[in-house]
Parts: C-alpha cells; sequence; structure tokens
C-alpha cells in the first residue's frame, strides 16, 4: 500500500493557518486575520476528512484478511 501522507498534509495546514493567525494577532495586521477567517473551513474540512476517512478506513474488514464464517 502507498502512503499518501493525508494526516501529515492536514497537520502541515493546520499549523499554517496557527502561524497566519498568531501572526495577524501580534502584528495587528487586519489582513491577516481576514485571510485566516477565510482559510479556516476548508483547512478544518481537510482535517476532518483526514482523520476520519483514516478511522473509518481502520474500522473496516480488508477484502480476504477475514476468515470466511464466524469466529471460533
Amino acid at each position: 500500500m502507498q502512503k499518501t501522507f493525508k494526516r501529515e498534509t492536514a497537520w502541515a495546514m493546520a499549523a499554517g493557518l496557527g502561524v497566519l493567525c498568531i501572526y495577524g494577532l501580534w502584528s495587528g495586521d487586519d489582513a491577516a486575520l481576514e485571510w485566516a477567517k477565510l482559510f479556516t473551513v476548508p483547512v478544518m474540512g481537510f482535517m476532518i476528512a483526514a482523520f476520519g476517512l483514516d478511522a473509518a478506513a481502520k474500522q473496516l474488514p480488508r477484502y480476504g484478511s477475514h476468515p470466511q464464517g464466524p469466529p471460533q
């Protein structure tokens, strides 16, 4: 199976959003805060999808990994 780096990308996007928010708050730059507001929903949506799909995929049985019939 090939690694897709979904979760790592989500953490990098969240860190970038955090840096943008902190920069906007400390420097008083209203433009940075407006950009942070703009990027909040897409970044959080990507994080929810990346971590949620990963958790859901780990719950599903893989094809051929379970024997047929009930466990004994």
